[in-house]
């Protein structure tokens, strides 16, 4: 599995990060969910992304029970926009994961330069949790938008991680996919960690085609981690197979430049 600096955040993740936001209805209990994670752990896969709004801390927590903590990155998210709110929504998720410290915590959903400043209460907040030592790395997450919203991510000296979409025909983004790859390279090159999600549209393109649309994200080098929900165990081989031969492919590439 390929491993790698998460930008510029001292942070070291799996490529292929596992998003936890269907195990709330994909497992009959937290514990189900945990085996899941743990089973995928054992192949590898060392980044795992959930969100306070997913309902899926709680499996976190239960993958967590028993391990080395500090060989997992966990990556969550707040709705919050002010300080108070987003100060119980950091003690809910280390309560709910059962850990001291969350390594990096996401306002979830930026939609436009205006929404950020408007969540700069709880932005402060996420601040003075990673002085505390509750919180290791501050970021957002953004989703459908493009444009100014990545102008104002990108440019915020302060935001370490952007999560965002992109798959290989653009979908679920409303705006160009050369111009938002284009961020993603400028973002990538300020030194911020970049995970992509929605590679597969969400599962809205044919189940023959899902393999050759994970692939693609793989090959997006300015991406640091590919997000790819997991909720059964032949997904993890599935992803854990993709992003094994790739790295595999990248390395024969590689020693034949040398």
């Amino acid at each position: 599995m390929e491993r790698l600096e998460y930008g510029q955040t001292g942070l070291e993740i799996s490529r292929l990060c596992f998003g936890a936001g269907h195990l709330k209805n994909a497992c009959a209990s937290y514990e189900e969910g945990g085996k899941l994670l743990r089973a995928a752990f054992d192949c590898g896969i060392t980044f795992w992304d959930t969100a306070e709004g997913y309902g899926s801390q709680p499996h976190v927590g239960a993958g967590l029970d028993g391990m080395d903590r500090s060989q997992v990155v966990i990556q969550t998210k707040t709705t919050a926009k002010d300080y108070e709110g987003a100060r119980k929504s950091i003690s809910r998720s280390l309560r709910e994961m059962k850990t001291d410290y969350i390594d990096v915590l996401l306002l979830h959903g930026v939609s436009s330069p205006e929404d950020l400043q408007s969540r700069e209460g709880a932005f402060k907040a996420l601040l003075d949790a990673k002085r505390e030592g509750l919180v290791r790395v501050v970021g957002c997450s953004t989703h459908l938008h493009t444009g100014p919203v990545m102008d104002a991510v990108i440019d915020h000296p302060e935001i370490q991680v952007i999560l965002t979409t992109a798959n290989k025909e653009g979908r679920m983004l409303e705006g160009s996919l050369v111009r938002h790859l284009e961020y993603i390279k400028r973002a990538n090159e300020r030194g911020k960690g970049i995970s992509i999600m929605k590679v597969i549209a969400a599962g809205q393109i044919d189940e023959s085609e899902i393999a050759d649309w994970i692939r693609w994200g793989f090959e997006l080098e300015t991406a640091h981690a590919i997000n790819l929900g997991i909720s059964k165990y032949p997904q993890i081989d599935l992803d854990v197979g993709i992003a094994r031969d790739h790295a595999k492919a990248r390395r024969v590439s590689q020693s034949k430049a040398a």
